[in-house]
């Protein structure tokens, strides 16, 4: 009889390519914010990070989150969590050079980001494991697989969403172009 299998504490991160969302007006809305908000520095480098945006304060970013709350619901639904609420939102632009430290979102139960202008040079996502298992694994393994590996990288790419839980640790690498990565960054808490 073969043993039976269980996925226990998963580390599932959601995405997706969205077309709903007007990308020149977020572009335009985040290089307007700049001129007036100096905004904060918690985990970039060199990039800029806004203070919390207001809903009701961008039209694109209310029909952003008004996206996010959906796939949020349906999420938590079926993970069998009450349905969160969003707790901040807040716009990144990252030049050349600029990347974000290894840090995860304190207090969310969910934390999200949206690519408005990204391609890969500009910095991917990189999850990291963090359950301990880096000591135990093999250096050298015959092949990375999901049980395995130790990070996770996902692509910078102008549509993209991603959803992955608060406390899981990323960072983001440095953007190597010559042009901006924007993205909108979020949370959800209860």
């Amino acid at each position: 009889m073969a043993m039976h299998s269980e996925l226990w504490f998963p580390s599932v991160i959601w995405s997706a390519i969205i077309h709903c969302i007007d990308n020149l007006k977020l572009k335009e809305y985040a290089y307007e914010r700049k001129k007036h908000d100096k905004g904060r520095a918690i985990s970039n480098y060199i990039g800029y990070q806004s203070n919390d945006i207001k809903l009701g304060e961008c039209e694109e970013i209310d029909n952003l989150i008004e996206y996010t709350n959906k796939e949020i619901n349906t999420i938590s639904l079926s993970i069998g969590l009450k349905i969160p609420v969003i707790t901040n939102v807040w716009l990144n632009i990252n030049p050349h050079g600029s990347y974000n430290h290894l840090h995860n979102h304190q207090n969310a139960i969910f934390s999200g980001v949206y690519y408005v202008n990204a391609t890969p040079n500009q910095g991917n996502i990189q999850f990291e494991r963090s359950d301990g298992a880096e000591y135990f694994l093999p250096d050298n393994p015959d092949k990375i697989t999901y049980y395995s590996a130790t990070r996770a990288t996902y692509a910078a790419k102008t549509g993209a969403l991603y959803i992955f839980p608060g406390w899981l640790k990323h960072s983001v690498q440095g953007n190597i172009s010559n042009s901006d990565r924007i993205s909108i960054s979020f949370n959800y808490g209860n």
